[in-house]
């Protein structure tokens, strides 16, 4: 036989709890819409303020009002929502150096799902303690996308020449496979303003630079060299050549996101913008 509490427990206890009941459900809609909505795009930076907006509204909501006990349906979306957010988390601020991001996620994350799955005792519902951390972990996640979101300075742009790109599995602490780290080799545009020259190569040497190797990098003499690409004549003796572009300026090896890696080939021009920031934050774009 079911008792009052478990009765109650089951059933909802009010406008407090329905209109929570609501606001969870109008924030898992607007979370699930974000996630598919470019960071950059217009309709972004609205859809993140409804969402901020309405989950202050309920963190404010079951701080205040304190329904006891609450449903299941409440429990059921609190318990889906800290999921989502991870989610929301990485998408939103993957705009960011993915060093920056990686801190984000680690910072944020476990504040929110702490308070989502451990903030919502009986008595009370929500300490101030958690109230302020889930409050404040709310408010710095959204300054960090306003910064960008709303983000209207003009950018400064740094040209450079894409020469190779290449991946490099990272292992774990234990030795089992881990993530794909991505990289661009880069090259300055201001480095190779001089023109490409044929620069004529024993068998050895062009032998060592088969099929896939354009762009490559070539010491030759006291000086760095790219190879744009190569020759040899049909006589009975044999003459190679190489087209061989000077480099006055180091390569740079720039860690990228996986999409920057897919969009981009070897030879492309590749183009940073480098952002201000809405509150000062500087971030960049790829393009």
């Amino acid at each position: 036989m079911s008792n009052g509490k478990n009765k109650a427990f089951v059933n909802p206890t009010g406008a407090a709890s329905i209109g929570g009941i609501f606001l969870a459900m109008v924030r898992l809609a607007l979370g699930i819409n974000l996630l598919y909505t470019d960071p950059l795009s217009f309709r972004f930076r609205y859809l993140l303020i409804i969402l901020f907006l309405i989950s202050v509204a309920r963190h404010l909501l079951f701080y205040f009002i304190k329904p006891r006990p609450d449903n299941i349906y409440n429990l059921l979306l609190d318990l889906i929502t800290p999921c989502l957010y991870g989610f929301i988390l990485f998408h939103v601020l993957s705009v960011y150096q993915s060093e920056f991001l990686s801190l984000s996620v680690s910072l944020f994350l476990p504040a929110i799902i702490y308070c989502f799955l451990f903030g919502r005792e009986p008595v009370p519902v929500m300490s101030k303690g958690i109230f302020w951390g889930g409050l404040l972990s709310y408010i710095l996640t959204f300054l960090l996308t306003l910064n960008y979101a709303f983000d209207s300075s003009n950018p400064a742009v740094e040209k450079y020449f894409l020469a190779n790109k290449y991946y490099a599995s990272v292992p774990y602490d234990h030795g089992d496979a881990g993530s794909d780290q991505y990289y661009f080799d880069l090259i300055h545009v201001d480095s190779i303003s001089n023109p490409a020259q044929w620069v004529e190569v024993n068998q050895k040497t062009y032998g060592q630079y088969r099929g896939g190797q354009q762009y490559k990098r070539m010491k030759f003499g006291d000086a760095e060299y790219m190879i744009l690409a190569k020759k040899e004549t049909p006589f009975a003796k044999r003459q190679y050549y190489f087209l061989m572009q000077k480099v006055n300026g180091p390569f740079q090896a720039k860690n990228i996101s996986e999409s920057a890696y897919a969009q981009f080939e070897e030879g492309d021009t590749f183009h940073i913008e480098k952002h201000k920031g809405f509150l000062g934050l500087g971030w960049a774009t790829y393009r």
